[in-house]
């Protein structure tokens, strides 16, 4: 097949946890509805912090969040990484891996001192195995190519539900393990096709009810 534009940490996701499903979504091009209510409330969460961080007043934004809404918020505003001097928001990056793109949008990136941080907010559950997360390896990659710097780097998951942070501190050691497990699956992707995706008849995605 030929290699996708860029390779996104979901669609990373998507491929280790169903190649099917990520061949009908990426390759097939077959987008099932989803109900829009999964995503709102962190959505809102997501553009208020982007708002605060450009220094916008959201006096009024405030106002209009619902309960739920306003706690998630007050939590956010009054922790620690989030305090830190903002660099960029809502900030894509993209970089090149041999043959292969990657990359993605991240939510923050702020300074304390020397070190710079990754901000990814979490309003659902974050990931189970977070330092070698898709999300995480492709970010703190994308990062380090950017400032050309492998040391200083910082990734934090602030675990709005749990009201806890997740801190992965990144080493020249780690970004190279990254880049090769990353090489790895876009590889793995790159040779998909339909003759050789397995079956799961146990799948209740939304994909379940057209997968051949």
């Amino acid at each position: 097949m030929n290699n996708p534009k860029i390779l996104s940490p979901a669609m990373l996701k998507t491929y280790q946890s169903c190649k099917k499903k990520y061949f009908l979504h990426y390759v097939r091009n077959i987008i099932m509805p989803q109900s829009a209510t999964i995503f709102e409330r962190g959505k809102n969460i997501h553009a208020l912090a982007g708002y605060y961080l450009n220094g916008i007043n959201i006096e009024k934004f405030e106002k209009a969040l619902e309960k739920k809404e306003q706690d998630i918020w007050i939590a956010l505003k009054n922790n620690e990484y989030f305090n830190f001097t903002p660099i960029k928001t809502e900030f894509t990056l993209n970089f090149k891996l041999e043959d292969f793109w990657f990359g993605g949008r991240l939510d923050a990136i702020v300074k304390n001192q020397d070190e710079y941080y990754i901000l990814d907010y979490k309003t659902g559950n974050p990931p189970e195995n977070p330092e070698y997360d898709y999300q995480t390896m492709v970010y703190i990659t994308a990062l380090s190519k950017y400032l050309k710097n492998d040391s200083n780097i910082n990734f934090v998951y602030i675990d709005l539900k749990h009201k806890k942070n997740i801190l992965i501190k990144a080493t020249p050691e780690i970004i190279k393990e990254y880049k090769a497990k990353l090489l790895n699956v876009a590889k793995q992707i790159n040779s998909i096709s339909e003759n050789n995706l397995p079956n799961n008849k146990n799948c209740k995605c939304e994909y379940s009810k057209i997968c051949f």
